[in-house]
């Protein structure tokens, strides 16, 4: 079940229910940027949480594989960190989109009949082309460590992602 209070906040996009795997999940443009993945997954375990770099970025999620759920706030300038949640983890960092897209991606794919496909859907790089500053938010990744979230268990994991143009 999705987070209610998501839906209190103004200019947030979601919630969404998306897929977990292998620990992780993605931003990336067009193309396959998979040879850059081991670097930027070793820069999100070095703040724990997340790391970007050009037309990828990757989170460490508490649970191994299963479903959580992501909100979005997309401003043409830095928004504020987020205090309307008790937020475990927060890491802010660069995304540098070459594409005219950049999206939320499921390492394994989104499973369609319990994913909200419109979190796939979404533009992350909503100004085109250029540097991007990203701030991940996070709660709940200690509740199951590298367990699997059952569909029928309550969700644990709750991510919110502001994402701007950099230098604005």
């Amino acid at each position: 079940m999705p987070d209610p209070t998501f839906l209190e906040q103004p200019n947030v996009n979601g919630p969404y229910r998306f897929s977990v795997a292998e620990s992780q999940f993605y931003v990336l443009g067009d193309g396959d940027p998979s040879h850059l993945r081991n670097r930027t997954i070793t820069a999100a375990g070095n703040n724990g949480l997340a790391a970007g770099g050009t037309d990828h970025a990757v989170a460490i999620t508490g649970i191994s594989a299963g479903t959580a759920t992501i909100g979005f706030v997309l401003s043409p300038a830095r928004p504020a960190p987020d205090v309307s949640q008790p937020w475990e983890d927060v890491a802010e960092f660069g995304y540098t989109s070459t594409t005219d897209t950049a999206r939320l991606t499921a390492c394994m794919g989104p499973d369609e009949e319990s994913d909200d496909m419109e979190a796939y859907d979404l533009d992350l790089a909503f100004a085109g082309p250029g540097d991007y500053r990203m701030r991940l938010h996070a709660r709940g990744r200690g509740i199951n460590p590298d367990g699997v979230q059952e569909e029928n268990e309550l969700l644990a994991e709750h991510y919110l992602l502001q994402v701007w143009p950099a230098g604005s």
